[in-house]
């Protein structure tokens, strides 16, 4: 992906993608994707924040979080900024992901006995994810570094076969949050589970900007009491807490790639500097200007 290019991806001879497991590492002030279906994949950002739009769907992701897309699920982007949006993106095989959860939920033997059983789905994967530990995030950014090509295939699956398994932890994960959902039925927990998914999506995609628990709130099409009663029983903290964590985690991405403090914090989507340092320590173990570049030159 490079300035000015409209092309949806670079291909090296030979390879498309649901045919082999593929890295794309890319920087560019412009690219565009239209209506695209690829295979499953994890998408990060590794500077900058960009929207993915999915059936109607804005889908932000910025340096705290990862988007995965499944097989076939259609997508479109258009950036369009005046400095370089860094993006680092893996395309698992058809059925590589899938396979693994297979392997991962079945003993040896089934395998002996019967190697071509059918994989289980993945439910509630498809979405964006937060990663505040940055674990998935920064296994694909280390991994996408690694490669020489702007978009190649690894010779390295034993690489995609780790990803694939922290991913699969990562999901099981979120898979025992979606049994908090505070609702008997099935049904009605799958209906809450995706009217929280949005108010999510909504929140990752309005960090720099004000929200309030109404906002939120509105975005999940539930009342302010039982958003926040739902939201802090799935992700186990409250909605303002959760978007204080995206917001701090941006400000730290902008502070390392050497933005200034002040406007880092104000990018940020923060509105008071003693709040914000006191929120950034808290979470970092550090001021926001130990974070800074500058810093760690004059240390």
């Amino acid at each position: 992906m490079t300035a000015r290019r409209r092309d949806p991806f670079l291909f090296p001879a030979g390879v498309t993608l649901g045919s082999a497991n593929v890295v794309l590492h890319a920087s560019a002030r412009q690219h565009r994707v239209d209506d695209f279906a690829g295979p499953l994949s994890i998408k990060t950002v590794v500077r900058g924040t960009v929207t993915w739009i999915c059936a109607g769907r804005p889908l932000t992701v910025g340096p705290g979080s990862f988007l995965v897309l499944d097989q076939g699920e259609r997508y479109s982007m258009d950036i369009d900024e005046p400095e370089p949006v860094e993006t680092a993106c893996v395309f698992f095989r058809n059925g590589f992901v899938e396979s693994a959860a297979l392997d991962a939920t079945t003993p040896l033997t089934a395998s002996l006995d019967d190697p071509g059983r059918a994989a289980p789905g993945l439910p509630y994967l498809s979405r964006v994810h937060s990663d505040t530990e940055r674990a998935i995030v920064r296994r694909v950014q280390r991994f996408a570094e690694e490669c020489s090509r702007q978009l190649a295939p690894s010779a390295h699956e034993e690489e995609f076969a780790l990803l694939a398994s922290d991913l699969l932890e990562f999901y099981a994960e979120f898979r025992e949050l979606a049994a908090r959902v505070p609702a008997a039925r099935p049904g009605t927990r799958g209906e809450l589970l995706r009217r929280l998914s949005r108010a999510r999506e909504f929140l990752h995609a309005n960090t720099g900007q004000p929200v309030s628990l109404e906002d939120a709130a509105r975005a999940a099409c539930l009342s302010p009491f039982h958003f926040h009663r739902a939201f802090r029983a799935v992700h186990g903290v409250t909605p303002h807490r959760y978007l204080t964590s995206l917001r701090l985690q941006s400000a730290r991405a902008d502070l390392l790639a050497g933005v200034p403090v002040t406007e880092a914090c104000f990018r940020a989507g923060f509105s008071d500097l003693s709040s914000f340092g006191r929120l950034f320590r808290s979470e970092f173990g550090c001021a926001p200007s130990r974070a800074h570049p500058n810093f760690a030159r004059s240390a």
